[in-house]
């Protein structure tokens, strides 16, 4: 490579490299403005359904409330059982 072409090399050189800077950190932004609004969507409906109580003595406080049993199994041929049968 001759001299004269050096310099018009490198300067192609650091204009690309500039470009793909500039669309890395673009796409970088579009990534974290996405992921916020996926956050942002999803993360609304923080509710539960689940049964809980709350006691005088712990006011603010909400805990499970737990079954005094588990489900029963339910006869019939839609049952599935773990295991032989």
């Amino acid at each position: 490579m001759r001299r004269d072409n050096a310099g018009a090399a490198v300067n192609a050189r650091d204009d690309g490299l500039r470009k793909v800077t500039r669309l890395t950190w673009r796409a970088g932004a579009a990534g974290l403005v996405c992921s916020a609004l996926i956050a942002a969507a999803f993360g609304h409906g923080g509710t539960s359904s689940h049964a809980t109580t709350s006691t005088p003595a712990r006011q603010g406080q909400r805990t499970i409330l737990i079954p005094a049993q588990p489900p029963a199994a339910v006869p019939g041929a839609g049952q599935v059982n773990s295991g032989a049968s």
